[in-house]
């Protein structure tokens, strides 16, 4: 998508998009109703949340097997960058070289596997504290001290290991697990790809990030971010002043992208189209199997990227790393602080508030609900529906396996 996409005027598409967006909410209000599987309400039941053997299944089958979103591209800008992907527990170095590329190593000297980075950093040669084994970002050996101590070993085989890492348009992905497999991102996202590709990740500025912790499946507080049914209740003093619950919803494989009418379509529903405002596009993109992005704004500013990576920790608890992107150069200290507020600080309060409340009271009681129990989502809640189908389908135990 990247050579042949060069060319196409990826603001006059979004804006394009932002029309027919906003008209079909614009339908949805006047209907009185958002978008709904096609299928009704579904059942699921609460073991696919609590039990444990589904969790390895997803650690092994989606987590060291499917490309997962590392960050963006700004997030290691210029040669010697180095940031450590740490989200499963074994720490990965991902670099970019002197050329421009990115690479991905274990983060282990090849010599007794002593760590070679400990925090995010800029350098252009890794060197072992245990021994000062020196590596280059290509993953060469290039300095043993006292060599002639190892005339018998071949040092080109002593290389640091390399995990499959892939740079796409703005986005890195990887595949946490040792190999020098390619990674081919196109065919993960399918028809998703272009909605992702104009977006224009590749100049997105990093502006705040973090973690938020909660104690549930990762599945369960995932769910939170793809359903606006929960917005009149639970967020009647932030989000529903100035969002509605009418759905829409956009399915792309095991992906999609879903938003919800903003309150103030309301006042000019009943008006001309010619005299609607112009629209911006915005909504929840999820990139399977655990990453929410966000495109949103500030106001009349340029917008925002927020980013949702969400990774288990057990099979009751998870972590969410959380990056906030601003779409261009930030102008100044206000102009960072503005976004910082709205697009970081804002949202964590009602995430952790919030979301991640709800997430861990209920996942409390799953634990204990009785044998046979099942949640519910609503045909209001389409892409949970699909999400779940779709987390089943990879891991190779259908969600029907509780009902034998």
């Amino acid at each position: 998508m990247a050579d042949d996409g060069q060319n196409i005027d990826w603001a006059a598409r979004r804006a394009e998009i932002a029309k027919r967006q906003q008209r079909a909410y614009i339908e949805r209000i006047k209907a009185g109703a958002g978008d709904m599987a096609p299928g009704g309400a579904m059942e699921n039941d609460a073991r696919v949340y609590t039990d444990t053997e589904r969790y390895k299944a997803e650690l092994q089958t989606i987590f060291k097997n499917f490309p997962l979103v590392a960050g963006l591209s700004q997030d290691i800008k210029d040669p010697g960058s180095i940031m450590l992907f740490e989200e499963l527990g074994q720490s990965i170095i991902i670099a970019r070289t002197k050329t421009g590329d990115v690479r991905a190593y274990l983060n282990m000297c090849t010599h007794r596997a002593m760590a070679l980075v400990e925090e995010p950093c800029k350098k252009n040669l890794l060197t072992c504290p245990f021994h000062a084994w020196s590596f280059d970002l290509e993953g060469n050996l290039v300095r043993v001290p006292e060599d002639e101590a190892f005339s018998n070993i071949d040092f080109e085989a002593r290389k640091l290991i390399s995990v499959p890492v892939k740079e796409w348009n703005g986005l890195i992905f990887i595949i946490p697990r040792a190999g020098d497999d390619e990674i081919d991102v196109e065919a993960h996202l399918g028809e998703f790809a272009v909605e992702l590709e104009q977006l224009e990740f590749s100049g997105s500025i990093p502006v705040k990030s973090g973690t938020l912790d909660a104690e549930c499946n990762w599945k369960y507080a995932l769910d939170t971010y793809g359903e606006g049914y929960h917005f009149p209740s639970l967020h009647k003093e932030n989000i529903a002043l100035f969002t509605t619950t009418e759905t829409l919803h956009e399915q792309f494989g095991k992906h999609h992208r879903t938003g919800w009418a903003e309150v103030a379509m309301r006042e000019y529903m009943n008006k001309p189209e010619e005299e609607w405002p112009e629209p911006t596009y915005g909504g929840i993109h999820y990139i399977f199997p655990n990453t929410i992005i966000f495109y949103g704004s500030v106001g009349a500013m340029e917008p925002f990227v927020q980013m949702f990576r969400h990774y288990p920790t057990s099979t009751g608890s998870m972590r969410t790393y959380f990056n906030v992107y601003s779409r261009a150069e930030i102008k100044d200290e206000a102009h960072r602080k503005l976004i910082e507020e709205a697009g970081y600080d804002g949202t964590r309060h009602v995430v952790e508030t919030e979301d991640y409340w709800v997430a861990a009271e209920g996942y409390k009681r799953l634990k204990s609900a009785p044998p046979g129990f099942k949640v519910l989502y609503g045909a209001n809640e389409w892409s949970l529906q699909d999400k779940h189908r779709a987390i089943a389908e990879a891991t190779g135990m259908p969600l029907e396996i509780y009902d034998k």
